[in-house]
């Protein structure tokens, strides 16, 4: 019985391990969906790699989505370009208004 509880144990970071990596790998795909959406002009003016792009929960129009921000040589005029990507489908639903 001890043995049994040592190896249940002993799986449990094993386990929560690999939920990490494809949560991951389910935000680098979010990323890419976003960054694939966006226009060769926009994605000129980002200034840092699309990859490490922040992905947050969000909502757009009572929609539960993702919303990755890309941050912009031109942030301090108009503000981040946000893009949000359906939790569901993976598609990309709209922007944030930038001023």
């Amino acid at each position: 019985m001890k043995k049994l509880i040592i190896l249940i144990i002993a799986l449990i970071p094993l386990v929560s391990n690999c939920k990490k990596e494809s949560e991951a790998y389910s935000e680098l795909q979010i990323r890419e969906i976003a960054w694939n959406s966006l226009g060769a002009q926009e994605k000129l003016t980002v200034n840092v790699d699309w990859k490490h792009a922040p992905v947050s929960e969000s909502t757009f129009y009572q929609k539960r989505v993702y919303a990755v921000r890309f941050n912009t040589t031109d942030d301090a005029l108009l503000g981040p370009i946000v893009v949000y990507v359906d939790t569901s489908t993976k598609v990309v639903l709209g922007y944030a208004t930038r001023f």
